[in-house]
């Protein structure tokens, strides 16, 4: 059985993390630059994952308005003043790197997680368990496999 660990060793993902202090304006520009991020995870000073912000958060907060954005500008407008701390979800699921992937994967499915951290022993962030990624990779080893 595959740890997490060994998954996360052999497939490295894209995860996004920024300063519990960190401005909206940081967080949008992160999730505007990487299309396929659903999540920013949130850190503290001591590095240690203290929360995270959804993509469809975000756009729920920017995009309240009666008034649709229209520029970047506007968008930006929308987040300023705000931090990474006040509108981060500081409850969330986790894996550590030890669990049988597996068990994770039957987790996520479940709860309908697409994005899960995995933190070590000490909460801090050593990457993260992507539904997609783990798809992606099955169906290619599928089909190598009937090669």
């Amino acid at each position: 059985r595959m740890k997490v660990s060994e998954w996360l060793a052999r497939h490295e993902g894209a995860i996004v993390t920024v300063r519990w202090g960190s401005s909206l304006e940081t967080v949008l520009e992160h999730l505007l630059a990487e299309s396929c991020l659903r999540d920013v995870y949130v850190v503290g000073e001591d590095g240690r994952l203290v929360g995270h912000i959804s993509r469809k958060r975000l756009a729920e907060h920017v995009l309240a308005e009666h008034r649709p954005a229209h520029t970047r500008r506007q968008l930006m407008e929308r987040v300023a003043g705000g931090t990474a701390s006040d509108f981060m979800n500081t409850s969330f699921a986790f894996a550590s790197a030890e669990e049988a992937l597996d068990e994770v994967l039957h987790r996520q499915l479940e709860q309908e997680i697409e994005d899960l951290p995995v933190l070590d022993a000490t909460g801090r962030l050593l990457g993260a368990v992507n539904l997609t990624r783990v798809l992606s990779a099955f169906m290619s080893a599928e089909y190598e496999d009937t090669d």
